[in-house]
């Protein structure tokens, strides 16, 4: 009964103590303040890393109750359809997305345009052939062509 009462304590305290979103985004969503991403593209699947840190009065939450709201808000923010976190700790989640880019045969893609729910700080997106780097974006504008590492059979 009493580790209840702290329990629901805890939470109403950091509920009271999460920032009101702002209409412009910044690099915060809720109680994750993002620092990086790298998209790590390969054929027509990316697996993104995403840099984090959490506010402190929660870290102890999502250390009691599981990460199951850290998991749910970094695919929300990171606006990826068919995305999965394959790993999510208080300061790096590692996150699998299916078919992000365009197959357009004999091994060559098309990574379109793309929205974050939030700015990013700094984001790099790794093909197998170059790097592009991007700073304090919300939207990947032009997208990019790319090449995979070895030929589809």
């Amino acid at each position: 009964m009493k580790t209840g009462i702290i329990v629901a304590s805890l939470l109403i305290f950091a509920l009271c103590c999460m920032p009101v979103a702002a209409s412009e985004p910044g690099n915060r969503y809720s109680y994750i303040t993002f620092e990086s991403i790298e998209i790590a593209l390969d054929g027509a699947d990316a697996v993104v890393t995403v840099h984090y840190s959490i506010d402190t009065g929660v870290q102890l939450l999502v250390m009691l109750l599981g990460n199951q709201d850290l998991r749910s808000k970094l695919l929300r923010s990171m606006n990826f359809e068919d995305a999965t976190i394959q790993y999510a700790d208080l300061n790096r989640a590692v996150i699998a997305v299916d078919d992000v880019s365009f197959d357009y045969g004999d091994g060559s893609y098309w990574f379109p345009r793309h929205s974050f729910m939030v700015t990013i700080p700094e984001v790099t997106i790794q093909t197998p052939h170059s790097v592009r780097q991007f700073g304090m974006i919300q939207e990947i504008e032009e997208g990019m062509g790319y090449f995979a590492s070895r030929p589809q059979q």
